[in-house]
């Protein structure tokens, strides 16, 4: 080891120069091209955007396959602001937006052609929104799921604390999502870990990870300074966020996407 630090200054500026260099991370554009490649090139049939947040996701979806889109989501004012940004981009009549949640989707049985459901289902009850997605799947559909989960590097202590604070999240790992989809009686086509890459996308784009860690030091440095102006739950809210991103960088949360679909011969699920 002591050799090693002997050694170490003599390429230490080329060693920086090689992690300056960009590993050409994927940022999230690549997500509908994924999906692209599932839906095949003529793609037909009803998808359905679970915690669809405020509609950007299912606008997208619309515009880009021409389907019939239905945006789920508990929180009323997410559904006024997508049913505007439908109307905005001329897509009325092809983007629905509807209350429910993934435990309980406003839909017959069989009747759509796609799940999609982007960085919503650690709010969820797992077993109960996977049963959910193989009633209203038709037989030959797919699942199509994007989450940032709890990473490897990420111990369940420290995991315990922090998904709680984003407004009652729960920890999932890649591993215990992949055991309820198989469980549920789908079967698991795709594995794409992104990883650090997103993180790494908005950092070389904008430098937004690395202003968030700046702003972690701050806001822990002097936190009455900011709890003083704004108070303690938006303090809460805004290091949480920083939090967000800068463990994302470091893999501590692990972006991943798992696409499943339903057997052809998967039996009707009963009311």
């Amino acid at each position: 080891m002591v050799e090693s630090y002997d050694d170490f200054p003599r390429i230490e500026e080329a060693f920086q120069r090689r992690l300056d260099e960009s590993l050409n991370p994927t940022g999230p554009a690549s997500l509908l091209e994924l999906l692209a490649a599932e839906l095949g090139e003529s793609p037909a049939g009803l998808v359905v955007d679970v915690g669809c947040g405020q509609g950007d996701e299912a606008i997208k979806i619309a515009q880009r396959f021409g389907l019939h889109v239905i945006g789920i989501d508990p929180v009323e004012r997410h559904l006024e602001l997508g049913r505007q940004l439908a109307d905005a981009a001329g897509l009325k009549s092809r983007v629905d937006f509807t209350k429910g949640t993934a435990e309980h989707l406003p839909l017959d049985d069989a009747s759509a052609a796609a799940i999609f459901a982007k960085e919503s289902l650690m709010y969820v009850d797992l077993d109960a929104a996977f049963a959910e997605f193989k009633r209203v799947l038709q037989p030959g559909g797919i699942g199509f799921v994007y989450q940032v989960f709890t990473g490897p590097h990420m111990s369940d202590m420290e995991a315990q604390d922090f998904w709680p604070r984003n407004g009652g999240a729960r920890s999932v790992r890649q591993q215990d999502m992949e055991r309820v989809i198989q469980s549920t009686g789908f079967e698991i086509t795709k594995r794409v870990d992104f990883g650090s890459q997103w993180g790494e996308y908005g950092q070389e784009q904008s430098a937004k990870a690395g202003r968030r860690l700046l702003h972690v030091a701050r806001l822990r440095r002097d936190p009455e300074r900011y709890i003083t102006e704004f108070g303690q739950a938006a303090y809460e809210i805004m290091l949480h966020d920083c939090l967000w991103h800068v463990y994302r960088m470091l893999d501590l949360l692990h972006g991943a996407l798992i696409v499943f679909d339903k057997p052809l011969d998967s039996p009707r699920q009963p009311l």
